[in-house]
């Protein structure tokens, strides 16, 4: 942990470092803009289509920013490959803090682990965590398997007989997935599709034996009405609102990785004070009981993640799909 800790470091100490090259007038002109920082509109781009968790947490998060820096936040969806359409206009905006983006772990990881996007996270200065949101697999109601053994058995006795929903193929559950058939030989067929509602539909139309999906307010109705149940969550811990056992309950400790975290970076450049004043603003925001009930308190982290911690799950995320991806 002390070296991830130091990796994390190093990433927000060097995207502050990063482009201070420069004459001595542009230097303290630079330093003069950070110290005033904010004085214009900010952008906010979220990854996804409107509507999303990601798009949800992004617009309760703008309305606590401008109230707190007295400028406007401007939310900007830029939906594509996998939030890869956001993240290159974010890395191509001036590192000045006026052009954010909501970031969605582990999927922008595996987006550049997996695919040639143009971007790394060196290419990014973290600010800090909103809402993480864990994850679980489910199935129909009236599925036959009424428990994760009868589902993982059923796999074992036929390679092809469990198809699992992914809500993206380039995401931390098609990931968790593959890492559950590697770690313990359970042979599980990703079938990925374009978000939580679309593997909803997949569920209840019983186009997929099982679903690997953000346990979030999205589908949480179809949950407590029994629509479909949840065999497993991923959380380290159980949860209080969804009556299951966690992976590690059952005997899989290592599958603890698929909660999705939702949080804000800038470019890699920032200047370190207006970091720091973005995630005095963001930490201020997961404080605000009216924020906080805006974004579901069930996902707002009890004790505030800032640009370290966010830093750290870049790394950690690296540490626990780059070998698996690279089979």
């Amino acid at each position: 942990m002390t070296t991830r800790r130091t990796l994390a470091v190093l990433l927000v100490t060097g995207v502050a470092l990063t482009g201070c090259g420069g004459t001595e007038e542009e230097t303290t002109e630079a330093a003069g803009a950070a110290e005033d920082y904010p004085t214009e509109d900010i952008r906010l781009l979220v990854p996804y289509t409107a509507g999303g968790p990601t798009d949800i947490a992004a617009r309760a998060l703008a309305a606590h920013m401008e109230s707190e820096l007295d400028q406007p936040v401007v939310v900007e969806n830029a939906p594509g490959a996998s939030g890869a359409t956001a993240y290159q206009q974010l890395i191509n905006a001036e590192a000045d803090g006026y052009t954010l983006s909501m970031t969605a772990l582990p999927t922008a990881v595996l987006n550049y682990l997996t695919n040639e996007v143009g971007y790394t996270r060196e290419d990014f200065a973290p600010v800090g965590v909103v809402t993480q949101v864990p994850s679980g697999i489910l199935v129909p109601a009236d599925s036959p398997y009424q428990s994760l053994e009868d589902l993982f058995d059923a796999a074992r006795e036929d390679p092809q007989a469990v198809t699992v929903g992914t809500p993206g193929a380039t995401n931390t559950h098609a990931a968790e997935t593959q890492r559950i058939t590697e770690l313990y030989d359970v042979p599980l067929t990703v079938v990925p599709f374009n978000g939580n509602a679309e593997v909803q539909t997949a569920l209840l139309g019983e186009n997929v034996t099982a679903g690997f999906a953000n346990l979030s307010q999205d589908i949480l109705p179809a949950i407590e009405s029994g629509d479909l149940r949840v065999l497993a969550v991923g959380s380290p811990e159980p949860l209080p609102y969804v009556d299951a056992p966690t992976f590690v309950e059952l005997g899989y400790p290592e599958l603890v990785q698929s909660t999705t975290t939702f949080g804000v970076i800038a470019p890699a450049g920032t200047p370190e004070e207006v970091v720091q004043t973005l995630e005095d603003t963001l930490r201020s925001a997961t404080e605000d009981p009216q924020v906080v009930e805006s974004l579901d308190e069930r996902y707002v982290p009890q004790e505030f993640i800032g640009a370290d911690g966010l830093g750290e799950l870049f790394v950690e995320t690296e540490e626990t799909f780059g070998d698996v991806l690279g089979d």
